[in-house]
């Protein structure tokens, strides 16, 4: 990555951010900085919208690709999505319409740093979903889960992920307790053979 690069005017994400019309709001900020921080090569999403958005934003920072599993087609969400974005014909960003059940196996995945999963709110669909993709993500790779913290979806939310085959995963996990909930899981051991790799350093 080209640490000498200018930021993009992030001054959109921010009012967005700010516009309390979504629930996943008051972490978009937090999502670019993290996909950003994290030098992402390969992320995915369960699901699409203005989130979408702010990770291809930093994507072209990191020189990364994007893929989206999504049961809508590209146009009903189109409003989230810059014009720069939806005339994208490149492999930066891959957007695979159908039920995740079936898109996710049948998808050749490249090994992800990132992970959000903000699609189906459906337990054993949020199991399912977890269990098709672990083994795509990356030893230090971090899997989001939104609403863990819904008054009426994070039920399901939680258990979708207590069930799933984290369990035999060496794992740290943290839910940020606001907007809806936020709950960042660090897969620290797994066998994907790849690693996410940092190369940032304090410049003097």
């Amino acid at each position: 990555m080209d640490h000498n690069i200018l930021p993009p005017d992030l001054k959109f994400i921010c009012d967005q951010g700010h516009k309390n019309n979504t629930g996943f709001c008051r972490h978009y900020m937090f999502l670019y900085s993290l996909v950003l921080g994290l030098e992402a090569k390969n992320v995915a999403e369960f699901g699409s919208g203005f989130s979408t958005q702010c990770i291809w934003t930093a994507l072209k920072l990191t020189k990364g690709t994007l893929v989206n599993f999504e049961q809508r087609d590209k146009s009903q969400n189109a409003e989230w999505f810059s014009q720069e974005m939806l005339d994208c014909q490149d492999n930066r960003w891959q957007f695979i319409k159908g039920d995740s059940l079936n898109t996710v196996p049948a998808f050749e995945h490249p090994a992800y740093d990132l992970v959000l999963h903000d699609g189906s709110h459906t337990g054993r669909i949020v199991t399912q979903d977890i269990n098709n993709i672990l083994p795509h993500i990356k030893k230090g790779g971090i899997l989001l889960l939104h609403d863990t913290n819904h008054t009426s979806l994070g039920s399901d939310m939680r258990t979708g992920i207590s069930n799933s085959n984290l369990k035999d995963y060496l794992h740290e996990i943290l839910t940020l307790p606001y907007g809806y909930g936020l709950t960042l899981i660090k897969i620290l051991d797994s066998d994907n053979p790849e690693k996410v790799e940092l190369t940032w350093r304090k410049g003097l």
